[in-house]
This record gives structure tokens, C-alpha cells and sequence, in this order.
């Protein structure tokens, strides 16, 4: 087969005897978790200081990766016959779309953002961490957790809201009967509702 239908085989193909694709899924599992890790590590300021070449190095070859998987997923997707990707631009738009292509997006959006819009580097940290949401592709787990809270979404969003409004409330108590007395920590309702949480 050809280059594109290699390519294809390695980053789509679940087929038992694809011991290529499988080095990747688990290059890829590594390379999130260690990426999750690093900007763990570069909050605590000694290690930040102490290293900062290390962290942007890792930071460069980090996106370079995820940013060559996600050009070559949307590439190779016309190959799938059963995906209804097919058409050379129409299914790539469509595979773009999809919740994993958005995932694997936003995993690389934010480096190439910042070089366009002066953003706090704090911010952009925690924007990294999305990148933990990469992994649902390529574990079974996080595969099965994810479908379960699509699964769930009615009733974990009817949860939400009570926790919501019962958070609201305790804080609004909180804030009545504690504001004279501590004027600095529960300052308005919304302080009050770190204390609530």
C-alpha cells in the first residue's frame, strides 16, 4: 500500500497484528502523560527557574509532535471507507469536527495563539494540561469513561445544578451571618462560596 494508507494504518488501525500502530498509541500515551507532568513540575518556581531551556525544548518537540499527528489524522481520514470521510474536503472538514479532532486542536491551539496574542504564560499552562484529554484516544478506559458521561449527561447535568443552587445558598447563609464578623473572608457571596465549596 501506498504512504497515505501506511499513515492511515498506524494512527487509525486498531488490527491486532499492528505492532507499529501500537508503538505509537503508546509513544503518544507517553508523551501526555509526561507533558501533564512537566507542567506540574514547571509551577514550582525553583524547578522553572532552575531548568527553563528544558521546558521549552520539551515544550517545542511537544507540539511538533502533536501538531504533525493531528495534520496527518486529518490527511489520512479519507481513507477509512466506513467514516463517511471520503470527499478530499468535505471529509476532512467533517472529520475536523469530530470531538477527538477538536481535542487534538486544542491541545496545540494555545502555543501557536500565544505567539499571535501577548497572553499570561500561567494561563497558557493550564490550558496545556487539555492535553490529558488526548489520552482518551488512545486508551480503552478513558474511551469507556467518556462514553458513559455522554452517556449520563442528563442526569450529571441535573447534579450539577442541584450542587449549584445548594452552593449558592449555604454561601448567601454564609455570607449573612459571617460578613461583620470577618469583613475580609467573606467580603461578598461570591468569596463566600470558596468557603462553601
Amino acid at each position: 500500500p501506498g504512504l497515505k494508507k501506511r499513515l492511515f494504518n498506524i494512527l487509525e488501525s486498531s488490527a491486532a497484528g499492528n505492532w507499529l500502530g501500537r508503538w505509537f498509541d503508546r509513544f503518544m500515551i507517553v508523551l501526555i502523560v509526561t507533558n501533564v507532568l512537566a507542567v506540574v513540575l514547571e509551577s514550582v518556581e525553583s524547578l522553572a527557574a532552575a531548568a527553563p531551556e528544558f521546558f521549552w525544548t520539551f515544550e517545542l518537540f511537544s507540539v511538533a509532535v502533536f501538531t504533525i499527528e493531528y495534520l496527518a489524522r486529518v490527511w489520512v481520514c479519507t481513507e477509512n471507507p466506513e467514516s463517511g470521510y471520503g470527499h478530499p474536503v468535505f471529509g476532512r472538514l467533517r472529520q475536523m469536527a469530530t470531538p477527538m479532532a477538536l481535542i487534538d486542536l486544542i491541545a496545540i491551539l494555545p502555543f501557536y495563539l500565544a505567539f499571535l496574542i501577548p497572553v499570561d504564560l500561567r494561563f497558557m499552562r493550564v490550558f496545556r494540561l487539555l492535553r490529558l484529554f488526548k489520552l482518551t484516544r488512545y486508551s480503552s478506559a478513558m474511551e469507556t469513561l467518556g462514553a458513559v458521561v455522554y452517556g449520563q449527561r442528563r442526569p450529571l447535568g441535573a447534579a450539577l445544578l442541584i450542587m449549584l443552587t445548594v452552593l449558592v445558598f449555604a454561601s448567601s447563609i454564609v455570607y449573612l451571618f459571617e460578613h461583620e464578623a470577618q469583613p475580609e473572608t467573606f467580603a461578598s457571596i461570591p468569596h463566600s462560596m470558596w468557603w462553601g465549596l
